[in-house]
């Protein structure tokens, strides 16, 4: 009898042995947890089983890859790409940003939006980051591997969990069935990083809220023999009557316990100077992922009973992905919007009754929410038996109505502006916007539009006016000294029409034709006082152009990636009225011409090797103008083309940098002091002016010799990009002033609106 008890007992020991279970825990930690995937990498390679995985917020997107059958060195690969690094910053691909949908830049800092039935109730932002890309590459790579598993996630390549956070009932919510994008996205919806998402009528947040380590989860759903748990996280400090954040993390966060319950455990604590949102280096992250791994193996090792072959392994992962069917489209459907915005929608995702294959879906996809009116857009992909294909539910959000944006320049220079701007959003059938209509000071602007988009067509019809002024002022003065009066100021207002196409994602096609009339007060000569009256010079014309442009730059101010290239052909016909002044010879004498002409510009600026320490950028310009003399020589100059290739340099009234053909260009150097936050950017242009105007008898213009003048300019920024906007200190220097060095700090934008002849 006791032989038969012992024999028994010693098969039992044999059976349990031999179906031993293991089970991998991962934590939450935003970029610190791209660790994991180190940790899984040594695993595997030491032949250890992994048969369930649990994971919260971004522990969980690892653990799902790993469950959709994606091995550590493919996971390693897949974080290293550009298109990793574009999706966890919030950002879209090039290739899939709309150029002729984007809003000529602006000055605007802070935007809010509002609904005008509610407009006590302003709309903050709730997410620092676009979470477009990452929806869209996540219901690309899950959707396969949740209809393999029948939307059951234990019948994945290897059985998985994902924790998220209920904030509508204010509990932990376990995935363990359904669509397995729409759970991860769920669990790693970071509060302020990432929009949060609605699953079954319920506001999902970061798993880790409630939950970052779920090692109850994997003991209660798999029961393992043994638990290996990756953490990279740990309980927050007590909040701070001094730190806001502190305070907000304490109110949501509820204590984690980063043990594992079952009586066999290791658990991995991973070390890595990779911060918690800085997914730029990866292979860091990773690497020290796997010598912590490496560090605790012999423990591990000491209590694994059998090892995984890797050969049954790689034919078990080709063996799950072979059950994956296809990603192609068959029935579109767009929720979340009115019948008419539907019907817009609809029809920019239009495929024909075409099946859409995953490629030209995410054209559609980024082109319709490159639209003002579209402010969330959600992909998820759901497989069709019957036709072995998926249907795609798109949910949208409209955005709301009313947009007022604030924004301006504040300088230590007297060219201080400040910015409102209101847009209302229409959205119908074709889809159109109003505004923006704005108010500044020192540079007066009142400029608004309309603009209407064809859902099929990359084509927009956009009627526009404006009221614009602007003052320039004789001295390059700072903020500490005195302002002497405007000895330039121009007024114009026109109204017209611009037509626009696609050309690509990245080109523009546009056609414009403007009624304008300008006035230009002004003084020849600089030692005029407040008795002296100026010069006017009147000018009603009527102006058309064809531009074609191409534009990939990366910020619409100190840009140090991407492209931008124009070509622009223009003609003008009108009337000038020019009435002297006192600083003329002859006073209150009256002059009035004819002038017609046409200009030509082309410019190229590049940036050059866009990733790392130190990029490289360049800068050529054309003009070829036929344009005539104005009555005298500062009217001329006025309306003479203007090289304005810095920021600082678009501030000043700069005679020797205009002229009606030249040629112009130079380099730029921007040396990141600190990746993407900090930049120190040195600048050197030339201006070479083919026939340049000069002052000729009696204050008329004239030209001189070709080539006979040629001018320089030089800057040197160091340039802070801040979450609201741009603060650089700049010292630059202009080539034959009276004062050619300038200096200035400042904060915000200049841009300025479109003008007559743009």
């Amino acid at each position: 009898m006791y032989r038969l008890l012992t024999a028994v007992l010693l098969l039992l020991t044999v059976a349990r042995m031999q179906g031993q279970r293991v089970g991998v825990v991962l934590s939450g930690g935003g970029a610190t947890a791209m660790t994991h995937i180190g940790v899984l990498k040594a695993l595997e390679e030491n032949g250890i089983p992994i048969d369930c995985i649990t994971g919260s917020s971004m522990g969980a997107l690892v653990g799902a890859l790993y469950a959709s059958g994606y091995s550590p060195a493919e996971m390693d690969s897949l974080f290293r790409t550009d298109l990793y690094r574009i999706m966890a910053e919030g950002g879209t691909e090039a290739r899939h940003t709309y150029y002729f949908k984007q809003d000529r830049p602006d000055a605007s800092l802070i935007n809010l939006r509002f609904d005008v039935d509610t407009l006590i109730q302003t709309s903050l932002p709730t997410n620092l980051r676009s979470p477009a890309l990452l929806d869209f590459e996540q219901m690309r790579g899950f959707a396969p591997a949740a209809a393999a598993s029948g939307y059951d996630l234990d019948s994945l390549f290897v059985p998985f969990r994902c924790v998220a956070s209920d904030i509508t009932a204010q509990r932990s919510v376990v995935f363990r069935k359904g669509d397995l994008a729409l759970a991860v996205r769920a669990s790693m919806s970071y509060p302020f990083y990432f929009k949060p998402i609605r699953v079954d009528g319920h506001l999902m947040m970061d798993g880790g809220l409630y939950n970052n380590f779920p090692s109850d989860v994997m003991y209660s759903d798999f029961f393992p023999d043994l638990i290996i748990g990756s953490n990279v996280s740990s309980n927050s400090s007590p909040p701070n009557e001094d730190d806001l954040v502190s305070q907000l993390r304490a109110m949501m966060q509820e204590p984690t316990n980063f043990s594992v319950i079952c009586e066999n455990g290791v658990i991995i604590e991973p070390r890595t100077e990779v911060s918690l949102f800085d997914f730029s280096d990866p292979g860091r992250a990773i690497d020290d992922g796997y010598r912590a791994a490496q560090e605790r193996m012999p423990e591990i090792l000491a209590q694994i009973h059998t090892r995984a072959d890797p050969d049954r392994l790689r034919a078990l992962r080709r063996a799950f992905r072979a059950r994956m069917p296809a990603l192609l489209f068959d029935q579109v459907s767009i929720v979340g919007l009115r019948r008419s915005a539907t019907r817009y929608a609809s029809r920019v995702v239009d495929r024909s009754g075409k099946p859409l294959e995953a490629e030209n879906l995410k054209r559609a996809y980024f082109r319709l929410l490159a639209d003002h009116n579209i402010a969330f857009l959600h992909p998820r992909a759901t497989f069709n038996a019957a036709t072995s294909r998926y249907d795609l539910t798109l949910t949208a959000k409209r955005q709301k109505r009313l947009e007022v944006r604030f924004g301006g320049m504040f300088s230590s220079r007297p060219i201080n502006t400040g910015m409102v701007a209101l847009r209302y959003n229409l959205f119908g059938a074709r889809i159109s916007r109003a505004g923006p209509f704005l108010l500044r000071q020192v540079l007066h602007r009142r400029p608004g539009a309309l603009r209407a988009d064809l859902p099929r067509a990359p084509l927009y019809l956009e009627p526009v006016f404006a009221l614009q002024r602007w003052d320039y002022f004789s001295s390059f003065s700072t903020f500490f000294d005195e302002v002497q009066p405007s000895f330039v100021v121009m007024k114009e207002t026109w109204g017209g029409l611009n037509a626009g196409m696609g050309m690509g994602n990245k080109g523009l096609l546009r056609f414009d034709a403007k009624v304008a009339e300008t006035r230009d007060s002004y003084y020849q000569t600089d030692a005029f006082t407040g008795r002296d009256t100026s010069d006017v010079t009147y000018f009603d014309y009527g102006t058309s152009g064809l531009m074609l442009t191409r534009n990939s730059l990366n910020r619409k101010q100190h840009p140090n990636a991407g492209e931008a290239l124009s070509l622009c052909i223009r003609g003008y016909s009108g009337k000038e009225r020019t009435v002297a002044g006192s600083t003329q010879t002859e006073p209150g004498q009256r002059f009035l011409d004819q002038h017609d002409w046409f200009s030509v510009k082309a410019q190229w600026d590049q940036y050059l090797l866009p990733r790392g320490k130190v990029r490289f950028g360049v800068l050529a310009e054309g003009v070829y103008s036929t344009m005539p003399m104005f009555q005298n020589y500062t009217a001329s100059i006025i309306r003479a083309p203007a090289f304005e290739p810095t920021p600082e340099s678009r501030t000043y009234f700069m005679e020797q940098f205009r002229a009606p053909k030249y040629i112009a260009g130079g380099l730029r150097s921007i040396i990141a002091v600190a990746r993407e936050r900090l930049d120190l950017r040195l600048e050197g242009y030339v201006f070479q002016p083919y026939e340049p105007i000069v002052r000729g008898e009696g204050n008329e213009g004239t030209t001189a010799p070709a080539f006979t003048e040629r001018y320089y300019i030089g800057s040197g920024s160091l340039i802070y990009q801040s979450p609201i906007g741009p603060v650089w200190f700049n010292l630059s220097y202009f080539d034959q002033l009276r004062e050619p060095w300038a200096w200035s700090l400042n904060f915000g934008y200049i841009l300025f609106n479109q003008r007559q002849h743009e």
